[in-house]
Parts: structure tokens; sequence; C-alpha cells
């Protein structure tokens, strides 16, 4: 997660291109979004609000697929930033099985 958003400002500074820049400027806001979403969630870990774990790691799923969207239409997306997004899709995935697990 960290990792990713310090990929895509690595992306931003190396890029020429005016497209890349707005997608990875756009990348950057979602990642952050979803580090605050994910920063949320110890405490409601702690209070056993498993509703409101599921709730806000389903918002932290925005950040990575809108990133993904960007790159519907050439150029593409790279290769190790489409890897990250992936892996943080699948750690919030793992997230949201465990709070639906713990709600019963």
């Amino acid at each position: 997660m960290q990792s990713g958003r310090h990929l895509v400002n690595s992306l931003l500074k190396q890029t020429i291109d005016p497209k890349l820049k707005t997608r990875y400027d756009s990348c950057l806001e979602n990642y952050n979004d979803s580090i605050d979403d994910l920063k949320e969630l110890p405490p409601f870990l702690k209070s056993k609000d498993y509703l409101g774990l599921n709730v806000h790691a389903s918002a932290a799923l925005n950040g990575p697929t809108t990133c993904d969207d960007n790159f519907s239409s050439p150029p593409a997306e790279a290769p190790q930033l489409k890897d990250a997004s992936d892996k943080l899709v699948e750690l919030i995935e793992i997230i949201l099985v465990i709070s639906n697990l713990l709600r019963g």
C-alpha cells in the first residue's frame, strides 16, 4: 500500500507524457484515499464494529480499482503499478472476508 504510493510518485516523476502524468496524479490521490480509509480500520476492529470495518475496507477498494480504470485506453498502465494495485485489492479483500466472518 505504502509502496504502491511510492511507486506512483516514482512513475509520476519519471514520465514526460502529459496523459500519464494526469493518470498518475489521479492514482496518487486514489492511493492516498485508500491509505486514509485503511488507517481508520483498527478502531473498528478494537471496538468489534465489524460492519464499520467492512464499510471502510470496502471504501478502500475504490483506490486501486479507480487507478486501474484510468488506464482503460492507451497509454497502458505500468505493469508494476498493476501488480501493486492487484496486491492492495487482495489485501483489502482478505480484510473484507475476515470482517464478514467476524460479523457471523
